[in-house]
């Protein structure tokens, strides 16, 4: 893989069609295939993103900065949970559903705007399939 994050983000993309699914009140089956795509897209993004991490980031300082990941991956998600249920209310379930994918897709794009995001290579592997020392 050339470019991991670059594909880790694009991994991300997927996560928004179970939600479309469900603000369209879309069959069962179908919102389940989504689902298990999704979650098979959300596996890629974490081994691309934990193998760049670990790769990119000096030993020394590898664990604080996992740590700031997973603080700022998580630390919105309260407040999301604490507005859901009012928006909900206020909007209707399916089109705060629409509202809630729509912020997907619009996060990933904004990532891909990054030139760091889509810049970001992985080392060659050296002759004999090995992955040379160091980031």
């Amino acid at each position: 893989m050339h470019r991991p994050v670059l594909v880790a983000v694009l991994a991300t993309f997927p996560a928004a069609l179970p939600i479309a699914l469900l603000a369209v009140r879309a069959p069962v089956p179908l919102i389940a295939l989504a689902m298990f795509g999704s979650g098979i897209a959300a596996d890629v993004f974490g081994v691309l993103w934990a193998t760049t991490l670990q790769r990119e980031v000096p030993e020394a300082a590898l664990s604080r900065v996992s740590s700031y990941d997973w603080f700022g991956s998580l630390a919105f998600a309260p407040l999301g949970l604490l507005v859901a249920g009012p928006v909900a209310a206020h909007l209707g379930v399916g089109r705060a559903l629409a509202g809630c994918a729509a912020l997907i897709v619009l996060a990933t794009a904004a990532a891909l705007l990054s030139p760091q995001v889509r810049g970001l290579r992985a080392p060659r592997a050296a002759p004999g399939g090995e992955a040379p020392d160091g980031p």
